[in-house]
Order: structure tokens, then sequence, then C-alpha cells
């Protein structure tokens, strides 16, 4: 089987063994997301994780993930602007497993509105390539409802069948752990998106401890 390749724009072109350029954040959001190691280990590997298709039912996010997650949505929020992610890990056993926050630039549209151009979509999806990670949810905010708007349903990150996009209110000023908070949507096809209801995310999407503590 040949392995997944998602792109809207198709892979840049240069040479095989040369890593992508990283994505940048936004100019005005200049303060560190994390003290912890960013995009290391920087090895290219081929460990099959993307030689399967992109079918899924449950989506398992470690709470580290969900932390950092909240934690970028709302600065750029503090900033008044929509954040963005993708999450990233792998597939088994007919579920998803995140392991990886990808962070990609995003352009302005209009006074509030964002949007991801072709040209970084295609930058993360070689960076998912480098890594052998296949991409699982994107998670964006709006600055009050959450809801998908016309461009959200018409640019997906990935437009593969059964790829969900997540959408919280608030610029990401909630509790990210409640599920019960988030929009759900999975792509069906263009402009066909079917919105999952609360049983059904709270089913579909479940958050691990990355950290317990046992006395």
């Amino acid at each position: 089987m040949s392995e997944m390749r998602f792109s809207i724009s198709g892979r840049k072109k240069g040479s095989a063994n040369s890593p992508p350029a990283v994505a940048s954040p936004p100019a005005n959001v200049s303060s560190p997301l994390t003290t912890v190691r960013v995009g290391s280990p920087r090895l290219q590997r081929a460990l099959g994780r993307r030689s399967v298709p992109l079918v899924y039912d449950r989506v398992f996010i470690p709470s580290l993930v969900i932390d950092h997650t909240e934690l970028m949505l709302r600065q750029h929020g503090a900033a008044g602007e929509e954040g963005f992610g993708l999450w990233a890990g792998t597939l088994a056993g007919g579920d998803a497993f995140v392991s990886t926050l990808v962070i990609p630039r995003v352009d302005t549209v209009g006074r509030l509105h964002g949007v991801i151009s072709e040209e970084t979509t295609a930058t993360v999806l070689d960076e998912l390539d480098y890594f052998d990670l296949v991409p699982i949810v994107e998670i964006h905010s709006h600055p009050r409802e959450a809801f998908l708007s016309p461009i959200d349903a018409e640019r997906p990150m990935v437009a593969v069948k059964g790829f969900l996009s997540v959408v919280v209110p608030s610029f990401g000023f909630i509790d990210l752990a409640d599920v019960g908070t988030w929009r759900v949507y999975e792509f069906h096809g263009r402009d066909n998106w079917l919105e999952l209801n609360e049983s059904e995310r709270r089913r579909r999407l479940v958050i691990d401890p990355s950290l317990m503590r046992s006395e």
C-alpha cells in the first residue's frame, strides 16, 4: 500500500534528505509556548504509520496536548485572533492516538477571522511526512460562539473523509478539557460536514491523563 499523502497544493520540491522548513508563529505571538523541547528529536522517520487508511473511530488525546493547545489558543485570543492547531499521531486498531500539537502560521482575513494558506498547509503536511505522523484533528477557536463557518467548511487542512474539525468558543478561554464545550464536525466531502452531538463527541474524543500521582 502506498504511503499516506495529504496536500491541496502538491508537495514542495527539494532534496529528499532535506527536512522542510517549520511554519513560524505570527509575529505578534512572541512569547514561547512552552519551555519543553519543540520539534526534537529531529530525525526523519519511516515507521509505516502513514501506510494505513485514514479511518478511525475514537481519538485518544493526552492531557498535556490539551494543556498546550489551550495555552496556544489563549495566546492568540489575548491578541484578538483565532488560534489554529493540528493534532497528529498514530492510527491503531481502528482508533487514533494523538501525540503531537502542530501550530501552523495563521493569516488574518478581515478583523478577526484567520485562515491557513495553501503554502502553509503544504509545509505542515511535509513536516508530518518527515516525522511519519498522521494528521488526525484540526482545532481552532472563535471569539464567541463555536460553529463551523463557511470559510472553515470550505478549507479543511486535510480533505479526507472522516477527518475531524474541532471549534472552541471564547478564544479558548474555557476549560478545554471539557469536551462538552467543543463543537466537532466530521468531513464527508466538499462543503459536506456531519456535526457530532454531545454524546457522540464524548464517546469518540477521549482525554487521557499524561501525568498520574499515586500515593
